[in-house]
């Protein structure tokens, strides 16, 4: 797995504390939820995902949803460069899940959006994997691999990245 710390995507610091988590029952899989250019994946792409990254947590810091996050809402970011973001990290409280949800599971933020960039490439879904597999063993996250829509209304994580959590959210 190869993983960019904060320090290396220039991540803000967080505004306060975050709030301790043991343990989990599993991950949350999100999407972005808007327009993704196309060419994301293409290789010589990837230092448009850390430009990505730093978007969202400029936007969850400056309430843009409506809704102000003292950091980026996600544990960790997978782009489709196979390549994973720290965002909160491990035994952290997430803020992407939903009010009441964000204590059961962490939140996976995965590069793709519901236009644009919409199909998970194998690098992304490698990433994915590995992201759970980071927060089963330095963050005790349990066995359970979720969409966001899975108690919570809304179309996140997007049909084709949802049919890939239901059918095990499996190596490609």
């Amino acid at each position: 797995m190869n993983l960019i710390t904060r320090a290396e995507w220039h991540a803000k610091k967080p505004s306060a504390n975050y709030t301790h988590l043991s343990s989990t029952r599993g991950v949350k899989i999100h999407y972005t939820g808007g327009r993704v250019q196309d060419d994301l994946p293409e290789s010589g792409n990837h230092d448009h995902c850390a430009e990505l990254v730093r978007a969202i947590q400029r936007m969850h810091m400056s309430g843009g949803r409506g809704e102000t996050y003292i950091d980026l809402g996600y544990n960790m970011v997978a782009c489709p460069h196979r390549e994973i973001f720290m965002g909160r990290g491990p035994h952290v409280l997430p803020a992407a899940n939903g009010a009441g949800l964000n204590s059961g599971h962490y939140a996976v933020l995965a590069l793709i959006g519901s236009s644009g960039f919409t199909e998970p490439n194998d690098d992304l879904l490698n990433g994915l994997v590995d992201a759970i597999e980071y927060l089963r063993e330095h963050g005790d996250a349990g066995h359970e691999v979720k969409g966001h829509r899975d108690g919570y209304d809304t179309s996140c994580p997007g049909d084709p990245l949802y049919r890939w959590v239901h059918q095990g959210a499996e190596r490609p």
